[in-house]
């Protein structure tokens, strides 16, 4: 009878190795594939090749929560992992993390399904302790009450040396202000400015549920059209018991498409620190091909990158023109937004902020390429509150509809991409976060309170809490 538990924060789950276990080959086959899901935070990918018995134990966001609370966040990207011996029914793998080393046990059975698994520290290795910086620079004057209060609320995040810098934009009762912190460049002691740009990762997914409100103000889709419509006879598979994908479903998160590809890696010069760059809408189209929904479209909620990637491309058909051409035909002009683009210039890189990942490591800039609507646009905090103001005055109809919520369980309330929940204090708050390897971002609107506060860093640490605090404090 197998057995199941829980206990240190390193184990996820362990079961008695089958009895017929798969050999040394396969376990390593398996092991190379946790890595590349790992590193491309794909924990969906992990979760299909566990067993059954596995499975009835953890659910997906249990298993998806444990590698990113408990792994990911602490261990950062795995850089190799090595066999190295069998030892009590499990095959045993040194992961070498960039913040560490872990030890895998872990077990398969002979239809290449894992039966268990095991994450500990390796010997006597440690996470690598978050190291503090007191001595951060800012623009923060720290005279009035408010600059001491905001100043508490980013101390946390400023003291971990893993973070470089950040900036705040606020806007209440046509008052604006802007707050910076850190650097552009680790060692420059060159301080962000409103004007510095910044990639905004799945805030980008907002400019595209725009995008789809425009095109049905156009009368040039319906949001439920089947997205078979859009891509021709071929994807007919694109439907559960004859329920359809609509492009609705694309952008609230219903559509049951994968959160990243499974054919990620197969992309021309695969990298796991510019995973999306070469990914084309052919293999987009490719993957569409094969995929099939597990539920009836519209019923749940399950974020996808990849959806709203093809939400973006079906735009780009509807229009016949670029993604980058259509947020700056429809949005970036009209709202005055010069610095939110796509494609930088020489001048606008040389105020593009370096990226560094969650262990404060130097990361690539991200190159989204035709899946750009999910998370490629790059701006600038400046550009981000108008953007933000726009979406809070709603005079633009497009924009209002964007807002209208589409899906609504216990969990999740979603308009056209943006979500949308209620404050503590009752308020009902429009927003939407963003991360790529090095930056992270939040934009947050409390129409109640004529409040807009946008938080951008160049840096993979979550800066959620920093807006959510400053948010708490204006209502």
């Amino acid at each position: 009878m197998e057995r199941v538990f829980l206990c240190f924060s390193m184990v996820l789950i362990t079961l008695l190795a089958p009895a017929q276990l798969a050999d040394k080959a396969s376990h390593i086959t398996m092991a190379e594939l946790i890595k590349k899901e790992y590193n491309a935070q794909n924990y969906k990918a992990i979760y299909k090749v566990l067993d059954s018995d596995f499975q009835s134990k953890m659910n997906e966001k249990e298993v998806g929560d444990f590698f990113k609370f408990n792994v990911f966040d602490h261990y950062g990207t795995i850089l190799s992992i090595d066999y190295t011996e069998l030892k009590d029914g499990f095959h045993v793998f040194l992961v070498k993390c960039k913040n560490g080393l872990l030890d895998l046990y872990l077990a398969c059975n002979v239809d290449e399904k894992i039966t268990g698994m095991q994450w500990l520290p390796h010997k006597n290795d440690q996470v690598v302790p978050i190291q503090k910086n007191e001595k951060y620079v800012s623009d923060n004057p720290k005279i009035t009450d408010w600059d001491l209060k905001l100043d508490s609320i980013v101390k946390d995040y400023m003291t971990n040396a893993q973070n470089c810098g950040i900036t705040i934009a606020i806007y209440q009762n046509k008052k604006v202000m802007y707050y910076n912190y850190g650097e552009t460049k680790r060692g420059t002691n060159q301080l962000p400015n409103n004007k510095t740009i910044y990639e905004i990762g799945s805030i980008s997914k907002t400019f595209t549920g725009i995008l789809l409100a425009r095109a049905v103000t156009d009368k040039k889709v319906k949001l439920n059209d089947p997205v078979k419509k859009y891509l021709g006879e071929d994807y007919k598979n694109l439907a559960y018991k004859d329920k359809d994908i609509e492009l609705v479903h694309l952008a609230n998160h219903t559509a049951r498409v994968d959160r990243v590809p499974f054919n990620l890696a197969m992309q021309p010069n695969y990298s796991d620190q510019n995973p999306y760059k070469n990914y084309s809408k052919q293999m987009v189209y490719a993957y569409m091909k094969q995929m099939q929904p597990d539920a009836f479209p519209g019923t749940k909620n399950e974020y996808s990158n990849l959806g709203m990637a093809l939400l973006g491309i079906i735009e780009e058909k509807v229009y016949n023109k670029t993604y980058e051409e259509l947020i700056t035909e429809y949005i970036c002009k009209p709202l005055d937004m010069p610095d939110t683009k796509i494609t930088l210039n020489d001048d606008e890189l040389k105020r593009f902020a370096t990226g560094y990942a969650q262990d404060g490591t130097e990361t690539p800039h991200w190159d989204l390429g035709d899946l750009a609507g999910c998370g490629g646009i790059r701006s600038t905090a400046e550009d981000m509150l108008k953007y933000a103001r726009a979406n809070l005055e709603e005079t633009n109809p497009v924009l209002k509809l964007s807002h209208v919520s589409t899906y609504k369980d216990d969990k999740n309330n979603v308009a056209l991409a943006w979500q949308l929940a209620t404050t503590k204090k009752g308020n009902e708050l429009i927003w939407h976060n963003g991360r790529t390897a090095g930056f992270t971002s939040f934009c947050g609107i409390i129409q109640s309170k004529d409040l807009c506060v946008v938080v951008l860093s160049n840096s993979g640490n979550p800066v959620d809490q920093i807006a959510i605090g400053i948010m708490k404090l204006l209502q």
